[in-house]
């Protein structure tokens, strides 16, 4: 349970922390990221496609689509070298971002560079703090209870896991435990049909 509580606190601290865009180059036509989210969380996201030699200074168009853990869409835009996407997931699991590039050729000279923040560090406190008056302070307290829901909710979703864990365990040690009773029940009444047989032979051969 102490290893589940830092688990999620280092997460929402993690997410609480200015993030900085990551880069990735595309082995194919279509580069995917993914993201676990949780239920009801804010995910904003700014992208950029250029061409790796030159940097952001000669961008390239791609297509962009992300998906949710059912596969519905949750963005979509066609011909796009950078933009921003911005969502609050429906479900908690797997979200994706794709990208595609024009033409399969032209994939291996792109970069995608993607700057994805989920909760705390995507809020935009500014406006908040603007639209609710709030001074530094508050805003710290706004941001701070925030994150400890954050953690509360990383808890809760870290031990409906090891609920279905533990409830998978269950069932699969139930029917190891049928499947051994099956097999050796089998197995006696495999050597009582031997046994009948070999007593049935020898008399008939007059053996016994």
């Amino acid at each position: 349970m102490m290893v589940a509580i830092a688990l999620a606190s280092l997460i929402a601290l993690l997410n609480a922390l200015p993030s900085s865009a990551l880069d990735f180059t595309f082995s194919s036509q279509k580069k995917c990221v993914y993201e676990e989210l949780n239920a009801h969380m804010l995910a904003v996201g700014e992208y950029q496609v250029f061409y790796t030699s030159a940097g952001p200074d000669k961008p390239e168009f791609a297509s962009v689509e992300v998906l949710g853990p059912h596969g519905h869409v949750v963005y979509k835009a066609e011909h796009q070298h950078s933009g921003e996407f911005a969502f609050t997931s429906a479900t908690a699991g797997e979200y994706t971002a794709c990208f595609t590039a024009p033409e399969e050729w032209m994939a291996p000279q792109l970069t995608l560079r993607l700057d994805w923040k989920l909760g705390v560090a995507a809020t935009d406190w500014s406006s908040i703090a603007k639209k609710e008056h709030l001074d530094d302070l508050g805003v710290e307290l706004r941001r701070l209870d925030d994150s400890i829901r954050e953690v509360y909710n990383d808890l809760i979703l870290l031990q409906q896991r090891e609920q279905e864990m533990r409830d998978i365990s269950e069932t699969t040690n139930f029917r190891v435990a049928w499947y051994s009773i099956f097999s050796l029940f089998v197995c006696v009444a495999c050597g009582l049909v031997q046994l009948l047989y070999l007593r049935r032979f020898f008399t008939k051969k007059k053996l016994m």
